[in-house]
């Protein structure tokens, strides 16, 4: 990372930047051009480690990459605000960003998936108006996870 007084590296701080993003862009090794994908996510953290959830329906483009073990690139990225001195002709961006690498695997036990649904679920409701989802919905719901192997974090603010 070029500006190390930006990077963040506070695992509270990181979780709580990538529950402000609104979706995750994946990106796979494709023949060739890389394939991209930005799709809603959820996160969770276990002793350290960060998993992100997806989800879709049972078929499309996107299948041909999401292979268990398969690598993936990710960025997220949020709180973005243009600032500008018009006098001075100087403008820049504050942001926060996330930038990863990870291994997807596909959930096939109902329950898992069932969890994994319950976070992405809830990452978009209000905590306090808890959100009951279809449970029918599971059988032809495709669920994966995101190990996240490495992750870089920054921020200007």
């Amino acid at each position: 990372m070029r500006r190390k007084d930006r990077e963040v590296n506070d695992i509270n701080e990181i979780l709580r930047i990538m529950k402000d993003c609104d979706d995750v862009v994946l990106a796979f090794n494709d023949e060739t051009y890389p394939y991209i994908l930005a799709v809603n996510f959820g996160v969770s953290e276990n002793a350290g480690e960060i998993t992100l959830y997806i989800h879709g329906a049972t078929e499309g483009k996107k299948y041909d990459y999401l292979k268990d073990g398969a690598a993936v690139s990710f960025q997220m990225s949020t709180n973005h605000k243009l600032i500008m001195d018009k006098e001075r002709g100087y403008c820049t961006m504050n942001y926060e960003s996330i930038i990863g690498r990870g291994e997807v695997y596909e959930l096939h036990d109902y329950d898992e998936k069932e969890a994994a649904l319950e976070v992405l679920v809830q990452k978009y409701h209000i905590p306090s108006e808890k959100f009951v989802y279809a449970r029918a919905a599971i059988p032809r719901t495709r669920v994966f996870k995101i190990c996240v192997k490495e992750l870089t974090c920054k921020a200007k603010a």
